[in-house]
């Protein structure tokens, strides 16, 4: 007697291919739209975060 055909016969593994696959791009696109506000902020705040730390500098250098 023939045994009885599986609906999901085959699907479980390429399945978890293209999960696994989807969660590397899902956190690929974290990190890379991470590192684009990163630059961004850095372009719009780069002065002043860099006057704001060069006060903080001032500041432990005074007091020590």
């Amino acid at each position: 007697m023939a045994r009885p055909i599986r609906r999901d016969a085959g699907v479980g593994r390429g399945a978890r291919l293209i999960a696994a696959g989807q969660g590397i791009v899902e956190y690929g696109l974290i990190l890379s739209l991470s590192a684009l506000l990163a630059v961004v902020l850095l372009v719009f705040f780069g002065g002043t975060l860099s006057a704001f730390l060069q006060a903080v500098g001032d500041a432990i250098d005074a007091a020590t």
